[in-house]
């Protein structure tokens, strides 16, 4: 009898642990990290495919995106870019992702680095730039 309960213990324990994952969207099949996110913004803002970065905003970011675009479309320019990492909360739905890149601001061509936290929000399975910095 003990060891029915146990087992019957064991199994409740293990059903509320899977029920618990279910809902963790980075345990999710096809997940992508905020990092490749991140990455592929600042590849596409590096290449100048505004568009291809837009893509990547959340909703209540695009107009300080669009106006940061048409402020900075010509004299922005990153050189490089590192992910340093991503502290991610509020269940697998809030991500900090901690970036360094250099850049220059024409007309001058003398590199500057910076290190800067953006907020990346997963909505819809996607993980979407929340707003500045951009």
């Amino acid at each position: 009898m003990k060891k029915c309960g146990s087992v019957f213990f064991l199994a409740a324990i293990l059903i509320f642990a899977c029920g618990a994952c279910s809902n963790a969207p980075h345990l999710k099949l096809g997940y992508q990290p905020p990092e490749e996110a991140a990455d592929r913004y600042q590849d596409a803002l590096r290449w100048k495919d505004f568009d291809s970065a837009r893509a990547l905003m959340a909703p209540e970011a695009l107009a300080q995106f669009d106006s940061f675009v048409k402020d900075n479309s010509t004299i922005f320019n990153i050189l490089e870019h590192t992910i340093i990492g991503a502290n991610i909360s509020q269940g697998g739905y809030l991500a900090q992702v901690k970036i360094r890149r250099s850049f220059y601001l024409s007309p001058s061509v003398n590199p500057r680095e910076e290190e800067l936290i953006q907020t990346w929000k997963l909505i819809n399975g996607r993980w979407l730039l929340a707003g500045p910095p951009f």
